[in-house]
């Protein structure tokens, strides 16, 4: 799986004014990367995310989704065509959970599940990646009666039950305490290695970044900046995460 944006741009009518979100952006990402979005709020980091997602689309630019050897520019697809690319290839991890209240968190990950597998095998998926998020023996509750980072681990679960390709998450520490922060993103990492699933994670948390294989700096809906992974400036970040907040801020 390859990701190829080119020259990309999102614009917004509001009155009679336009409004850029996006202006030029040009990325490539690899299959199995940990890709940081990092930027203050009103950079473009969640219309970016969006875009690539197929949730919106932009105003102008090629996004060429590259599988076993063939490649789609999603920018020309239908609108079914875009469903279909959003319900094979992409999970969603919202700041906010979206959990169906009505629903256990079994029954929010299997529904999930049953998007791309038969119903069988989408019983025993959401069991296995409830277990994997530990939360096997809270599978019964619902959102209500789980914690804020109990049910982001539900909203994992629930993004990678159809097995996507791309795990787009959207500030999934943003309403968390820090050592529960820590524990969010041990397991996106784990999934990251495990499962081989190409992570993008917006983010305004500087410390969040020194995470990534590579970080994709935002500002005013353009790219003003790139870094690579550097192992000394993640143990300086779980050393720090554990004595501190998480930094808040994009410097």
């Amino acid at each position: 799986m390859t990701l190829q944006i080119e020259d990309l741009t999102k614009e917004y009518l509001m009155g009679e004014l336009t409004v850029s979100a996006l202006s030029g952006i040009t990325l490539n990402i690899e299959q199995g990367q940990f890709l940081v979005i990092l930027g203050p709020s009103g950079s473009g980091k969640t219309t970016l995310l969006n875009v690539i997602g197929g949730i919106d689309r932009p105003t102008t630019g090629k996004i060429l989704f590259g599988t076993n050897g063939k490649s789609t520019n999603l920018v020309s697809l239908k609108e079914r065509d875009l469903t279909k690319y959003r319900r094979l290839n992409v999970g969603f991890i919202f700041q906010f959970y979206n959990l169906v209240a009505s629903l256990t968190a079994f029954e929010n990950v299997e529904l999930a599940a049953k998007l791309t597998n038969p119903s069988d095998e989408a019983r025993k998926i959401s069991k296995e990646l409830l277990e994997e998020v530990g939360l096997g023996d809270k599978s019964n509750k619902f959102p209500a009666q789980l914690s804020g980072g109990e049910q982001q681990r539900v909203a994992i679960a629930r993004a990678l039950a159809k097995k996507p390709k791309i795990l787009l998450a959207d500030e999934p520490t943003g309403n968390i305490d820090s050592e529960t922060t820590g524990k969010i993103l041990k397991l996106l990492q784990r999934v990251n290695e495990n499962y081989k699933v190409t992570i993008l994670l917006v983010t305004h948390n500087v410390g969040i970044s020194t995470l990534a294989d590579k970080v994709i700096y935002l500002r005013d809906g353009k790219i003003f900046g790139t870094s690579k992974y550097d192992p000394a400036k993640e143990k300086e970040f779980w050393e720090e995460l554990t004595v501190a907040p998480p930094i808040d801020t994009a410097g």
